[in-house]
């Protein structure tokens, strides 16, 4: 029976390769995506794609709970590793986890030449208000999986949207699809994730991005408020070779793909813009 590239198995380390040849660029999703929600990001990327679906999502059992960003580095350095990536893109938690490795000297991630961080994890932590949001957000979510409540939980996750977004087909059905993992699968052990910071001595971490010497581009988009563009702006000023793209509300998921596929294609494969 042919695999399904959305849902790799074990045999292939949980990855799907699209493409050919090189350059080879690995792509990680965010929490609660998987291969299906990122391969719009790899879309018309020169050479080899290689997707993978991290612990807990995609089919891939989770690695137990209370997820950290080392749990998700870990995974990641074995997927650069097998893929022999001279490339990577993450999207949040993947992204958080590629800033871990390579501010720890990974030696899977310090040799890479290109990284693009996508609605990048926080190195340093968040100020009182943001924090209170996020623990705010994750206990409601723990209530309502508690409960049993798919409504109070899809309301919730919109409710974390701008307005203009939240009523949008696609951004609803993208939640419908969240509250069903968290309810369903054993997803709902990384929600804790999202209090934590990427890194493990934030100060090290700074020192270590400053003497990277790959390309990096940091994306994002305004009005996100589990990915503030301070994080972003952070991030961009910690890399001596990176670039900073701030798009509009809700572009990076819904709103333009056509820009985000414009700005990767021109970062990774130095189409002209």
């Amino acid at each position: 029976m042919t695999q399904d590239p959305n849902r790799p198995g074990a045999n292939s380390g949980w990855m799907s390769a699209f493409g050919s040849g090189d350059p080879v660029t690995l792509f990680g999703h965010g929490f609660s995506g998987a291969i299906r929600d990122t391969r719009p990001f790899a879309s018309g990327i020169a050479g080899t794609r290689v997707l993978v679906n991290l612990g807990g999502h995609g089919g891939r059992p989770s690695p137990g709970p209370g997820w950290t960003y080392g749990t998700i580095a870990e995974q990641l350095a074995a997927a650069l590793e097998a893929s022999r990536a001279t490339r990577a893109l993450g999207v949040s938690m993947s992204a958080g986890g590629l800033a871990r490795l390579i501010t720890a000297g990974h030696p899977a991630a310090t040799g890479l030449e290109k990284v693009a961080f996508v609605l990048p994890a926080s190195w340093a932590g968040f100020t009182p208000e943001v924090r209170a949001a996020h623990a705010a957000h994750v206990e409601a979510i723990r209530t309502h999986l508690a409960s049993g409540d798919r409504a109070a939980l899809l309301d919730a996750l919109l409710a974390r949207e701008p307005a203009e977004v939240a009523d949008l087909p696609p951004a609803r059905a993208w939640a419908a699809a969240k509250v069903d993992a968290l309810f369903d699968t054993d997803m709902s052990d990384g929600v804790g994730l999202a209090l934590d910071i990427a890194v493990a001595d934030p100060a090290r971490a700074l020192e270590a991005a400053g003497a990277f010497r790959g390309e990096v581009l940091v994306l994002t988009h305004e009005d996100d408020r589990s990915h503030p563009v301070s994080v972003a702006r952070d991030c961009a000023a910690a890399f001596p070779r990176a670039s900073l793209e701030v798009l509009p509300a809700g572009s990076i998921l819904w709103r333009g793909r056509s820009e985000v596929r414009r700005i990767l294609r021109a970062f990774f494969d130095d189409e002209e813009t």
